[in-house]
């Protein structure tokens, strides 16, 4: 069973467009089982000729729960070329630890990691922590979540001409909806809200749409679409070229998702 699937998913991988982030709150509503489970996405995607683009990309999630515990871990790596030339080089680690106090309260602490070179993002790293409230819900079919938090921030961009330092306090709001359509087909959507604590015009934000379609005990077909936001990106104009990236950013991805 075990070769049959993973013949399946390398057949399917050469196909797959190019994907994002993972949304870390993408899985079927519930709190997981005790025990171990995680999840491993590729994909490699190109084009010959006049393009010449190509793209890898590579994810791993596990989450552990142990009792009222729950861990989470994720890392993410992208590398895309087009005409020879990179265009996309980006990575992200995520660490997760869930406290459950009932069925709808929980306490969390996390520790995130990221760069983006073509965001002139050398790295981010955060810690923080907050709590999260389960507003409604049935197992197994849906669920609604609402969450509240903070963290501390260090961020340093290469500006070309000169490398900046950041460090803030940021709140960390969010919504977390979850449903399952049908035994085959869940969506999820999230969003992010996270000001400045010290400067309410420093305010960055993330929609997130996912929807996963079962394929088989093991393998998900999923499409995500996300919008991010950052009132203060990196700038630069006496850069040369000038730095002067978008406030608001939008992408679309499809993945297959090997679960074990």
């Amino acid at each position: 069973m075990f070769n049959k699937q993973f013949m399946i998913l390398c057949c399917l991988i050469s196909t797959a467009p190019a994907w994002a982030i993972s949304n870390i709150e993408s899985q079927n509503p519930g709190q997981p089982e005790e025990g171990l489970e995680g999840t491993i996405k590729v994909g490699l995607t190109g084009k010959t000729g006049d393009s010449r683009e190509k793209d890898y990309q590579g994810s791993s999630k596990i989450t552990w729960r142990f009792n009222d515990d729950v861990f989470l871990g994720l890392i993410e790596r992208n590398y895309g070329t087009t005409r020879d030339i990179k265009d996309t080089d980006d990575a992200f680690a995520h660490g997760r630890w869930t406290h459950l106090l009932s069925d709808t309260w929980a306490v969390e602490g996390f520790g995130q990691w990221e760069e983006d070179e073509f965001s002139n993002l050398e790295s981010r790293v955060l810690l923080g922590g907050g709590g999260r409230y389960v507003v409604a819900q049935e197992e197994d079919v849906y669920s609604f979540s609402l969450g509240l938090g903070v963290f501390r921030e260090r961020e340093k961009l290469d500006l070309q001409t000169y490398n900046e330092t950041n460090y803030a306090w940021r709140a960390n709001t969010f919504y977390a909806y979850k449903h399952q359509l049908n035994p085959q087909v869940f969506i999820v959507s999230t969003a992010y809200f996270q000001p400045n604590i010290d400067d309410w015009d420093d305010i960055r934000a993330l929609v997130n749409l996912g929807l996963s379609v079962k394929l088989t005990e093991t393998l998900n077909l999923q499409v995500d679409y996300k919008i991010t936001h950052d009132s203060q990106p990196a700038q630069n104009l006496n850069a040369e070229p000038p730095i002067d990236n978008y406030k608001t950013n939008s992408e679309y991805s499809t993945s297959l998702v090997y679960k074990f």
